[in-house]
């Protein structure tokens, strides 16, 4: 009797237990962020995850933002952008957040992106004004259900307070005419009563990891936080004051799979992987074919010059960039942000059409202006950046040394290439792009002319002319007093 009343305990007990696990399902999100427009890897992104919906179908796929800018295949293309958004729809993206780089285009080309995708953009901080403002206001969150479960959405873009005093995303202040951004972080601390109307609540997020663990800190309402911006690459479970961190790097080099378990609609455990892309073996043909072709059927194979020696990081990459401003607008000196300078190297051989929109994708136009000796002081001491104690501003014509104290600029030296100090009376004649002109404090009373052309047309042109290009000098220098 007493061993009939064991098996009838024990199957109770396994009853039980399998109306239990009966009850768990697991919901997974895949996420990529900084893109910037690379779509070499997502063949293999795509066959991931079709090969995971085979098991679990409950699947969302999200984008943290940087769609552009990076790949002139993508970038050049003749509606630019287009080649991300067609791959991106294939595979079945659900909601991206704006990135700053989705301005680089200008508004209307995005207003034309945005109406490709059949993914939503989100953003809580940034109200479009009309008329100025072309593309439309977008929602500030969303809610979809996957596997029964409602999933809510907030998102946000990085917008800090610039030299103009206005607040905007790191981009041309001209990309974002018409748009006002708030606080990145104090706006997404206004949408925690999301947290009652779902299951499972995502902060996507577009304002880099800093910020990200603050809002952390600050909302743990918030389930966990699919983030980008700083392009960092969170390798294993980070979860800070409850909620779930997680970056996947850049370039879509990463995938990143947070699981999350649920007992009927009770979340019961959180976790995340980040996946290397580039480990991965098996790839979708479709997605890899369509990809290829994009590459193919770039124009942009052209040689121009050949490198003699390899250029290597910004102060040699920068340097030629204010070369061929110097050269083809016969101004006395040139400056280049090292921001827009967006390759690590150039190796010794052919440079070609592909190489030059690759380090110098923004197609910003040049301004020229006549500065007093005190101008061009100011400017290249507003140069220096105390974060990582470097001159921002890459140059040629001259050299400069900026003098700091206590972490502070306090003085500009500055001289021909051959070391004699600048008369201090004379006017001259600077190149600059207008992401400088309009970002940076100066005085801009002494603009004299607006050139039709872009950074990366004096680029290609000076490589035509001069053929073979050797490593440069090194023109700046930040000394500690």
């Amino acid at each position: 009797m007493k061993n009939l009343q064991r098996f009838t305990g024990l199957i109770l007990m396994l009853t039980f237990c399998m109306f239990l696990s009966a009850q768990e399902k697991q919901i997974v999100i895949f996420s990529t962020n900084d893109m910037h427009a690379r779509i070499n890897n997502y063949g293999k992104i795509a066959a991931y995850i079709e090969n995971y919906k085979k098991t679990n179908p409950n699947v969302l796929i999200l984008s943290a933002g940087d769609l552009f800018s990076g790949n002139p295949v993508v970038d050049q293309y003749k509606e630019k952008g287009y080649p991300i958004v067609d791959l991106m729809n294939r595979i079945g993206y659900k909601y991206t957040a704006f990135g700053n780089h989705e301005f680089d285009y200008g508004q209307e080309t995005l207003k034309k992106r945005i109406k490709q995708a059949k993914f939503k953009f989100l953003c809580a901080n940034m109200q479009v004004e009309k008329p100025e403002g072309k593309i439309r206001q977008p929602k500030a969150y969303a809610f979809t259900k996957v596997g029964g479960i409602k999933i809510g959405i907030v998102s946000v873009v990085e917008a800090s307070i610039k030299p103009s005093g206005k607040r905007h995303p790191a981009c041309h202040p001209d990309r974002v005419k018409g748009i006002n951004f708030t606080d990145p972080v104090e706006t997404v601390l206004q949408y925690k009563y999301l947290r009652d109307k779902c299951d499972l609540f995502i902060f996507l997020s577009h304002a880099g990891v800093d910020k990200d663990l603050i809002v952390a800190e600050r909302m743990p309402e918030i389930d966990a936080i699919v983030g980008g911006h700083t392009h960092t690459k969170i390798d294993s479970v980070l979860i800070h004051n409850g909620v779930l961190v997680t970056q996947t790097g850049c370039y879509t080099e990463g995938l990143g799979k947070l699981t999350f378990t649920f007992d009927g609609k009770q979340l019961v455990k959180k976790d995340y992987e980040l996946i290397d892309v580039r480990s991965l073996k098996e790839e979708s043909q479709d997605i890899k074919q369509e990809a290829q072709a994009f590459v193919d059927n770039s124009p942009l194979k052209e040689v121009l010059a050949e490198a003699v020696q390899q250029l290597d990081g910004k102060e040699e990459l920068g340097g030629l960039m204010c070369d061929a401003l110097v050269e083809e607008y016969g101004v006395d000196f040139a400056v280049q942000n090292s921001g827009g300078v967006r390759l690590g190297q150039l190796k010794q051989g052919p440079i070609t059409m592909q190489d030059v929109y690759a380090l110098d994708p923004f197609g910003n136009q040049i301004f020229i202006y006549e500065m007093t000796y005190q101008a061009l002081n100011e400017l290249l001491k507003n140069s220096y950046r105390k974060s990582s104690k470097t001159a921002d501003l890459k140059c040629s014509g001259m050299k400069y040394k900026i003098y700091t104290h206590d972490g502070l600029a306090t003085r500009v030296e500055i001289t021909d290439e051959q070391g004699n100090p600048l008369d201090q009376n004379k006017k001259y004649k600077v190149a600059m792009n207008s992401y400088i002109s309009s970002s940076y404090r100066f005085d801009h009373n002494g603009l004299i002319e607006e050139t039709p052309n872009s950074a990366s047309d004096a680029l290609i042109s000076y490589l035509k002319r001069v053929k073979q290009i050797k490593k440069d000098i090194h023109r700046t220098e930040v000394i500690e007093e």
